[in-house]
């Protein structure tokens, strides 16, 4: 009876000792991943700000998809670019944007959900001549995937905080 008990608290240790370094090195790479993410956000951020239409289009993937407050869609990275070339160049052109990353939740290794909160100056309200006044908030909905070692945008969507 004892000859078995310690072969099952052998075992189980065992398996803890194999375990556990498998455990921390996934609870490293999902804090590396997590970082990495957020550096997509602040990348995304510095070329929106710089009004650089190819490298916002870069951080989607080949199949991305946008689809902005008013529910304008765009599929694929180039109609995301172009996307980006015709409001950087008329009402956004003046704009001036500040994200931040409310939340990062892991679907898998390789898919991340991302909520950030978004704050917008500068933009020029439809059929208007000038920029307004107002500070524009938001929320951004990304799911983003690795591909090749890179975090990349899958899915973005736009929702403006009405009132805010």
């Amino acid at each position: 009876m004892k000859q078995t008990y310690w072969k099952a608290v052998l075992a189980i240790l065992v398996l803890v000792a194999i375990s556990a370094p498998v455990a921390w090195a996934e609870a490293g790479s999902r804090a590396a991943d997590e970082a990495a993410i957020k550096k997509l956000v602040a990348s995304f951020n510095e070329c929106w700000n710089n009004k650089d239409v190819h490298t916002c289009a870069m951080l989607y993937t080949e199949d991305g998809d946008f689809t902005s407050v008013r529910g304008d869609a765009d599929y694929g990275r180039p109609a995301v670019e172009k996307h980006y070339q015709k409001v950087f160049t008329t009402f956004l052109k003046n704009a001036h944007r500040t994200d931040t990353v409310r939340s990062v939740r892991f679907l898998s290794r390789k898919l991340a959900c991302v909520d950030t909160d978004f704050e917008m100056t500068g933009a020029i309200a439809p059929n208007a001549a000038e920029a307004t006044k107002a500070v524009r908030k938001g929320l951004l909905t990304w799911i983003v995937t690795k591909q090749d070692g890179q975090w990349r945008i899958l899915v973005f969507h736009e929702l403006d905080y009405p009132g805010k």
